[in-house]
């Protein structure tokens, strides 16, 4: 048999002739066999199913741990982003000689900010960090 030949064959299910193909040849049976015929093709219609079923699932458990992956990678990307935004801001800021202002972008805000985007957790110690900060920062403007 060629390979042309192989691949012009109808394929068959895991489980040998499909429901379909079983029940072209059952057709051509007697009448009388015909409810034999059907009780015998359940079981192997019901096998069908449940492997079509187990492999829909088995694509929908990939697709989600798939979106789930890129959802984390976009927060580590963002997470980065904002990191080396805000340490090149407090730089720029502190070189042109506003200091409590490049204490805010580079203290605990910038922590819990990372926190936020690559961890996805934020808690009310992190919120607690950022007002002692702006508090400190803003008393060092005050004469």
């Amino acid at each position: 048999m060629t390979i042309r030949q192989h691949r012009e064959q109808p394929s068959p299910t895991a489980f040998g002739l499909s429901g379909l193909e079983i029940a072209a040849q059952w057709a051509q049976l007697p009448a009388e066999h015909l409810q034999v015929a059907l009780k015998a093709l359940d079981p192997q219609l019901k096998r069908e199913h449940e492997y079509r079923m187990a492999q829909l699932d088995k694509q929908e458990r990939e697709i989600a741990a798939r979106r789930t992956h890129m959802l984390h990678m976009t927060g580590i990307v963002a997470g980065f982003a904002i990191a080396v935004g805000m340490l090149v801001a407090a730089v720029l800021l502190g070189m042109n000689n506003q200091p409590w202002l490049a204490v805010l972008l580079s203290g605990p805000s910038i922590l819990a900010l990372i926190k936020v985007f690559v961890l996805r957790s934020s808690g009310s110690a992190d919120m607690e960090a950022m007002k002692a900060a702006q508090k400190a920062a803003s008393q060092n403007i005050l004469p």
